[in-house]
């Protein structure tokens, strides 16, 4: 059975002020109940992963990474270089999650999806923060902007949540409780910090709305996907 406690609470962790902004403005736009009543935890860390402090825990860390699952460049190196070194070749991650996804998508993993790929055995238990799972999201096949998927960012979230369910449901030992995640796409993909907000938030806000309605979304008609759809384009169209 979908319950909200599956959806694991989310720090956000945002180097750059722009980002909390554009977040703490979209939250009431896109989704004006959660003030009063919110569905999912957040929790906004402005520093970079170095800085995390150790009582901040969380099992996953979210890699806004490319189709080939390489963690070498902007916040995969950081991952890369926090939890692979000093203990481990730099690379230890990048073969992990290769290997995941060539099992599963052949080593080309679609942008827009998401695969959980857990820390080599040796690996776990080696950082303060208590995370044991890489989720690769690609946002783009190779390093390069975005704009030809205006809405990658939701569909990224929206993988996410569906892998994050699917792995809590029903389960009561070794669940993922708590992720970690920086802006997605907002680097060299060239997404604007208001688009990233918008479409995370709208993401968060529909899939709470599929578990807590089954009913409507496991027989949709068109009257209630144009509304979504709709919901969802305003985020890139002028």
């Amino acid at each position: 059975m979908a319950k909200l406690q599956d959806i694991p609470e989310i720090t956000l962790l945002c180097m750059e002020d722009k980002f909390i902004t554009a977040f703490n403005e979209a939250l009431p736009i896109h989704w004006p109940s959660f003030a009063e009543n919110p569905k999912i935890k957040f929790t906004v860390l402005n520093f970079g992963l170095h800085a995390v402090p150790s009582t901040t825990k969380f099992q996953l860390v979210v890699s806004p990474a490319n189709s080939y699952g390489r963690l070498d460049g902007a916040f995969d190196d950081a991952i890369s270089r926090k939890f692979c070194r000093p203990h481990h070749p730099y690379d230890t991650l990048t073969r992990a999650a290769q290997t995941v996804l060539y099992e599963k998508w052949r080593g080309f993993a679609p942008p827009g999806s998401c695969t959980l790929v857990p820390f080599p055995k040796d690996m776990e238990g080696t950082n303060v923060w208590g995370c044991k799972w890489v989720a690769i999201c690609p946002t783009m096949r190779s390093p390069n902007k975005v704009s030809w998927d205006r809405e990658v960012v939701y569909e990224c979230v929206w993988s996410l949540l569906c892998q994050l369910e699917g792995w809590n449901r029903d389960r009561s030992e070794d669940r993922i409780d708590s992720i970690l995640m920086t802006p997605l796409a907002t680097g060299i993909g060239g997404v604007s910090p208001q688009r990233w907000a918008s479409q995370l938030i709208l993401a968060l806000k529909h899939f709470v709305d599929a578990l807590e309605r089954p009913e409507r979304w496991n027989q949709l008609g068109w009257a209630d996907i144009e509304g979504d759809v709709i919901e969802v384009e305003k985020t890139w169209k002028e």
